[in-house]
Parts: C-alpha cells; structure tokens; sequence
C-alpha cells in the first residue's frame, strides 16, 4: 500500500510540475534550459509607449494562466500591449511571440480624463472603454487611475490579474462609445501600469 501511495504521490506531483523554457530577450539575449513550473509555460511580447517612446520587450516563462491575455490598452499619453501564449505541455513555449503590430483606429473614441473633453481614438481590436483606479502607493496619490480603450482580453483578464497581484483595484470596461465618465487620471498610473507589466514579465 505505501509503494502505491508514493508511486501516485511521484506522478501526481510531475503531473502538476511541467518544465518550461525560461528566456530573457534582452542585450545579450538569456536563456536557461528548463524550469519547473506549477503554473503554465508561456510566452510573452509586450510594449509600452509614453510620449512616443517606444520599449519592447519578450519573454518565454513559468506563469499563472490568467496573466495569459492578449490586446491593447491605450491613454493617448500612454498605451501598452501585451502578446501571450500559454501552454501546458513540457517545453511548449520553445518560439517567441512577435510584439502586436500598430493598427489603425477603428472608429470608437473613449473618455481620457473626468469631464470627456479628452477623448483617444481607439485603434484595432480596442473595442472596450476603460476606467479604473488603484491605491497608488504615493503620498501625494491616493489612487492611480486610467481612462481609455482597452481590448476585450485586457478588460477580462485585469481583475483576475489584480486579484493574483493582491493589488485592490476598481476595474469597469463599457462597450459604448464616451461611456467611461467619473474617474480622472494622474501620475500613479504609470506606476500601476508599469507594475503590472513588469509583474507578468518577471513573476
């Protein structure tokens, strides 16, 4: 009875474990072989733009499946997407992901600050306006919020993300156009946004 236990513990727990190539893309570019991760293997390409600058970066990890999201969130100051695909096979995320491309505005405008004298043009698949906040962590900020379009995969996958994070945060997405009135933005959103990037690139 005990041999069986431990066999079903062994290939119960490789069950759990899968092996997932884990590569920076960066100058030089690093690799190690393998890792063993509880989550799924992934792969992630990202950008964030701010005041035209533009940084990309790509990585292959270990991550849990709700950071697995794919769109567009855009400010008009600011705008970032993210690429990913996740898998649950030993060494799925053996290529990288190429960063979305540019796309064109698609014809919905969002609010960008409290009043909607603001607006941004949405662009591709964009289909969703965004308001948002979360605690700051500046003094001088109680709350880091967005206003803007974002992609459906963003709108879905942002609360189940926050909650991974433990971060509080107040997410609503609306589908009509200059539908997301009432929250202002403010500095600590570069914060909020650059954190949740970082976090699904480096988890």
């Amino acid at each position: 009875m005990k041999v069986v236990l431990v066999l079903v513990s062994v290939f119960f727990t490789k069950g759990l474990a899968l092996q997932c190539y884990q590569c920076t893309h960066g100058f030089p570019q690093t690799c190690t072989e393998s890792e063993v991760c509880p989550h799924d293997c992934s792969n992630v390409a990202a950008t964030f733009s701010l005041g035209g600058v533009q940084v990309e970066h790509s990585v292959r990890t270990c991550l849990p499946s709700v950071f697995c999201v794919t769109g567009g969130i855009n400010t008009g100051f600011l705008r970032a997407t993210i690429n990913s695909k996740c898998c649950k096979t030993d060494l799925c995320n053996d290529k990288a992901l190429p960063v979305l491309p540019k796309q064109a505005p698609n014809g919905k405008k969002c609010c960008a600050n409290n009043d909607c004298s603001e607006t941004v043009k949405c662009e591709g698949d964009e289909d969703r306006c965004i308001k948002g906040s979360v605690p700051s962590g500046i003094p001088l900020f109680s709350k880091a919020s967005l206003k803007g379009c974002a992609s459906k995969s963003i709108c879905d996958g942002l609360v189940p993300i926050t909650q991974e994070l433990n971060i509080t945060a107040d997410i609503k997405c609306c589908e009509g156009n200059l539908c997301n009135t009432a929250i202002s933005i403010n500095l600590g959103l570069l914060i909020m946004l650059g954190s949740l990037l970082t976090s699904i690139l480096f988890l």
